[in-house]
């Protein structure tokens, strides 16, 4: 695929907002639950989206609709494992655990698009898990939940960008991106419906972070991305997507006055030059 430097400058748009992600996300977890954040936000995404791009959106192909609905369960649970964990562990440290899905792209896209995996890979993996380790482990050498739930989130987004590359090849960018949000919100409004009592929120601050996950976060993010991963190669993608970490301690910093211990620090450096060697590998 030919670079294009206008799309690069999108994607880097799209990782500043998804480094917003996990600080607003602690914001909106302070006045409600997690299902009722990951079904109003994506509900909000839906309804925006369709408003504004219901032009682009059809004549809408039956497979449209299916691959959707895959990649809706996909990100369904990338949220709903990233939430939940975010409710334990700091918002740095969820960006440099979710940011690792880089390193198991090629993993994935070896076995879906049978394409060859480079032997270094494996020594990249074993500094990888020492990143996490340092980065994780508390003075009682124990993870904690909600690193472990961010671990998997990882390897849930890795599958999810992996499909998003398979499906929007030859179908429509935007519809996949639209209806996908439709059914996250299905989904989170059909398990919280028998477990959980609906509140409406009624803090300003809520609907306000709400607000900025929904527009900026969701619907402009990974619309964004299904178009983007159609211009540019997965390679560029991936080192672009490899600064969301940064940007996510930035806010963290700013927004939610996280620190870092030295041995946080070593463990996100070496997590981050992992994914960038990585990144240039895919």
């Amino acid at each position: 695929m030919k670079n294009d430097y206008k799309y690069n400058i999108y994607m880097i748009i799209v990782t500043i907002f998804w480094g917003l992600t996990y600080v607003l996300t602690k914001v909106c977890l302070m006045y409600s639950t997690e299902l009722h954040v990951i079904s109003l936000r994506f509900l909000l995404s839906f309804l925006i989206s369709f408003l504004f791009l219901w032009k682009k959106i059809f004549p809408i192909k039956l497979k449209e609709l299916f691959y959707s609905f895959i990649l809706g369960i996909l990100l369904f649970l990338v949220f709903i494992t990233m939430t939940v964990g975010l409710k334990y562990t700091t918002a740095t440290n969820a960006s440099f655990l979710v940011s690792l899905s880089v390193i198991f792209i090629p993993f994935f896209s070896s076995f879906i698009n049978k394409e060859k995996l480079k032997k270094n890979i494996f020594i990249v993996l074993i500094f990888a898990f020492i990143g996490i380790g340092l980065l994780t482990l508390d003075r009682n050498l124990q993870f904690q939940i909600g690193d472990i739930l961010c671990f998997i989130c990882s390897i849930l987004f890795a599958f999810h960008v992996v499909f998003v590359g398979k499906f929007v090849k030859n179908n429509n960018p935007i519809t996949l991106g639209v209806f996908q949000f439709a059914y996250i919100s299905l989904f989170s409004f059909f398990i919280q419906y028998p477990i959980e009592k609906f509140s409406f929120p009624t803090n300003k601050l809520f609907w306000i972070s709400l607000l900025i996950l929904s527009i900026f976060c969701t619907s402009f993010g990974y619309i964004v991305q299904n178009i983007v991963q159609q211009k540019i190669s997965s390679t560029v993608t991936g080192f672009i997507l490899s600064l969301e970490p940064i940007f996510s301690g930035i806010f963290g910093y700013i927004i939610l006055k996280e620190q870092l211990t030295i041995q946080q620090y070593i463990g996100g450096a070496l997590l981050f030059l992992c994914v960038i060697y990585v990144s240039k590998e895919i």
